[in-house]
């Protein structure tokens, strides 16, 4: 059993990793046919972490919303123009 957790394990790293660069490519692709609308979504993307910040925080525990920042600090970085592609 242990081995059957750890390739389901496995098979679930190498699929979410599969995902990121699937989003990667798209943001990507997206930057090339409308800057502008990324550059807004970008400024969406800044402001909803930003929000996080100064909110009031939700009554969860302080993993999810670690986790929850970091997903929003990942999102907003993702979406922001690399300074090669400028």
């Amino acid at each position: 059993m242990s081995d059957d957790v750890s390739t389901s394990k496995r098979d679930l790293v190498a699929r979410i990793a599969t995902l990121e660069l699937l989003v990667a490519d798209l943001i990507d692709a997206l930057w090339r046919v409308d800057p502008r609308g990324m550059n807004q979504i970008a400024a969406g993307a800044g402001q909803d972490a930003d929000s996080q910040e100064v909110r009031q925080s939700l009554p969860v525990g302080e993993p999810d919303r670690e986790r929850l920042y970091s997903v929003l600090e990942t999102r907003s970085r993702m979406l922001r123009r690399k300074k090669a592609d400028a």
